[in-house]
């Protein structure tokens, strides 16, 4: 079975493999969704209450405290120092890869 068909110059992805996708892609996007409101809620318990540290069978979960971080502004120092900026550039490779938006 092909996965991609190409017909008039247009690719044609497998209806089934594409419903398949977007299904996967939705519910891990609802159980990322419950992930980050159950991590909130620890959060603010261990706040609270004061805990730096939790620990079961499972889990070790740390408190990290928030703070100030530099950030270097590439953007305007690109525009405000181009020859500079471009002797400092070294290109890497990436690894080549798919995006897949639910819609």
């Amino acid at each position: 079975m092909d996965l991609i068909q190409v017909r008039n110059d247009v690719a044609l992805l497998d209806q089934e493999v594409s419903a398949k996708i977007a299904d996967f892609e939705r519910q891990v996007k609802a159980i990322k969704e419950q992930e980050d409101e159950l991590k909130k809620s620890i959060l603010e318990e261990m706040e609270s209450k004061g805990i730096i540290k939790v620990e079961t069978d499972d889990l070790s979960i740390t408190y990290v405290a928030g703070t100030d971080r530099e950030k270097f502004n590439t953007r305007d120092f690109r525009k405000d120092n181009p020859d500079l900026y471009d002797s400092y550039i070294s290109m890497i490779p990436v690894k080549s890869s798919i995006r897949i938006k639910v819609k």
